[in-house]
């Protein structure tokens, strides 16, 4: 190979290592040619270091991912001129030569795209069924898929997570006429629409010991959890604004469709959803089903299993104003866990209390407080009496019935995307989910009983010439969020 040909060929890894997301251009040798005479290859290399901006919707960690969260299948093109901002074209590239590797990295090489040589805005959608309307880019970029992931939540993804680019990565692109050895590159940055939830616990069984004691009065297993306020739409090309208030801007692609820069204090990720999130959620009721497993109807709720290796489900982003993050609009999780009182069960004998010795003996309900479980609401007040007055008023009193054989507590928990480390003020995009994130949820401790007798939230508590285009998609590594929380 000639120094020359070396030297384009090593420009080429260049420009791939790189992941560079906005108006790349380079030049590849010897493009397979069809009987058309042109070619254009796409490439999917998920396992390329993305540059990521740090902003409110990164962390300084990623991870790969797993193949079929990173696979493509399919990808449509759109061609917008930079000047009109008018739709040009779309097409639909879904055959692709496949070469992978042990670590998941893939390349996708496709057959032809033709236009005419120009300077375009491109934008691309992969694993979509749908052709996205509109002849104008603020049409195309206002498109909110209500069908893809309408069930809410999403566990097989066998076939491919949707992926778009962000909306200004790929603007004034300038397309040559080249000879026939030559080849115009474009590179895409692709991130998944989806975040993922892993859910675990750090251990099989949590003891509950009172201050200056020893002995548990308790053990606490956790025995399944339930994802509620899950989203049903999504925007294709993600949007975000900088807001103090609900007031919905007018969109503009410089300004609404790019990363989140560090200096914008207030920027939020913006969900089709996001300006009917008010602050008071007291009256919210999911009326027009934005939501699948509405917090505020918990019904026979169908619990996931959770134990020491991580369970993973998928989500659409799901965001709202500071003062909006509230428990009818967040996205959280419903923690069902078994309690089993360590010899301290107490009923009444007369007018005194003596401890319940025989399990066996135990009721279907049992009553909790200050460390201790009584066989009825009667024992548990006798032994409230005992107790000095302000010491009463302070102790909080639970119920627990037997729910398949169990004593049956629960925990409520909120996902938060970015956490203040202040309990006391609410932060900006404190609690949410924004896609491409992974959100790694461990419980790691309980320091004390949940609620009973019943799970229970409230919702207001917070291209046709011969010119060529090749294209290199590169699907972002997962942004991770390391959520280890006590309950």
């Amino acid at each position: 190979m000639s120094n020359l040909k070396q030297l384009k060929l090593l420009l080429c890894l260049i420009v791939i290592a790189l992941c560079s997301c906005s108006r790349d251009e380079a030049i590849t040798e010897n493009p397979t040619v069809t009987e058309e005479g042109a070619s254009v290859t796409f490439r999917l290399q998920s396992n390329v270091t993305a540059v990521l901006t740090r902003g409110v919707e990164e962390s300084g960690e990623t991870d790969l991912g797993t193949a079929d969260e990173s696979k493509v299948k399919s990808a449509r093109v759109y061609f917008f001129d930079n000047n009109s901002k008018q739709r040009v074209k779309d097409v639909l590239v879904n055959t692709f030569k496949i070469q992978t590797s042990a670590d998941f990295s893939a390349t996708y090489e496709t057959d032809v795209i033709k236009i005419e040589p120009g300077v375009y805005d491109i934008f691309v959608v992969a694993n979509s069924n749908r052709i996205i309307n509109g002849d104008t880019e603020n049409e195309f970029l206002a498109d909110i898929d209500s069908v893809t992931y309408k069930q809410g939540k999403i566990e097989d993804i066998s076939n491919g997570i949707v992926m778009s680019n962000r909306g200004t990565a790929n603007l004034g692109v300038k397309i040559e006429k080249r000879d026939e050895t030559e080849v115009n590159i474009v590179t895409v940055l692709l991130e998944r629409v989806l975040a993922r939830l892993d859910v675990a616990e750090a251990k099989e069984k949590f003891e509950l010991i009172e201050e200056g004691k020893t002995d548990p009065y308790a053990t606490v297993t956790m025995n399944g959890y339930y994802i509620v306020n899950v989203p049903k739409y999504y925007y294709t090309y993600r949007h975000k604004a900088v807001l103090t208030s609900l007031i919905e801007p007018t969109w503009d692609i410089n300004t609404h469709f790019g990363n989140i820069e560090p200096t914008e204090e207030n920027a939020f990720v913006i969900d089709p959803y996001f300006f009917k999130k008010k602050v008071d959620a007291s009256k919210f009721t999911n009326q027009d089903q934005y939501y699948a497993y509405y917090a505020g109807d918990l019904t026979n709720p169908v619990w996931a299993s959770i134990g020491l290796t991580p369970t993973t489900t998928y989500s659409l982003e799901n965001c709202m104003i500071a003062d909006a993050q509230k428990n009818g609009y967040s996205t959280g999780i419903v923690f069902k866990a078994k309690v089993e009182p360590n010899k301290n069960v107490y009923r009444l004998n007369g007018d005194n209390l003596e401890l319940i010795t025989d399990p066996t003996q135990y009721p279907e309900e049992i009553y909790y407080c200050n460390h201790r479980f009584f066989n009825s609401l009667e024992a548990m007040e006798n032994y409230m009496s005992t107790l000095p007055q302000s010491t009463a008023l302070h102790i909080n009193s639970q119920k627990f019935v037997k729910v398949g054989g169990d004593y049956t507590c629960y925990y409520n928990y909120w996902i938060k995307h970015l956490d203040n480390n202040n309990n006391y003020v609410m932060g900006v995009m404190e609690f949410g989910i924004v896609r491409n994130n992974l959100y790694k949820i461990k419980v790691t401790d309980i320091t004390d009983l949940g609620y009973g007798p019943n799970p229970n939230i409230v919702p207001d508590t917070r291209d046709e010439d011969d010119a060529k285009l090749k294209v290199l998609l590169n699907v972002k590594k997962w942004v991770v969020r390391e959520l280890n929380i006590v309950l």
